[in-house]
């Protein structure tokens, strides 16, 4: 099965929240959506589309991920420009109490909000 990429992301730059002025840093509530069960959870994390698509010009400094109701904990790996998922794993025994998911596993259709912030 193949792995997730960037192009199978998509991003949603909601346009009530877009800040159109020349501030240095911007604050913007965007959708990310991705999967459908048929590709599987690339190692490190799923790249993400360019910067601009989630409205900034020079950076995305952070992501705030709204709480889902499916159990997973998404991160923003910032060097890397990638999506992370992680679970419970409550045994916690060599892996700790958060571990990413495998390679395995292959994302159902999940749509996210998130806060954006960038510049």
């Amino acid at each position: 099965m193949a792995a997730l990429t960037a192009d199978d992301v998509s991003v949603q730059l909601l346009p009530e929240n877009v800040d159109f002025t020349q501030q240095l840093r911007k604050l913007n509530l965007v959708t990310i959506a991705f999967g459908d069960g048929s590709k599987t959870y690339p190692s490190g994390g799923i790249p993400l589309p360019d910067k601009g698509r989630f409205g900034m010009l020079q950076a995305i400094l952070a992501m705030i991920f709204m709480q889902t109701a499916d159990g997973y904990v998404y991160g923003y790996d910032k060097t890397n420009h990638k999506l992370r998922i992680f679970f419970c794993d409550y045994d916690a025994l060599a892996d700790g109490p958060l571990a990413e998911v495998g390679t395995s596993h292959a994302p159902a259709a999940t749509t996210l909000e998130v806060l954006v912030l960038g510049e």
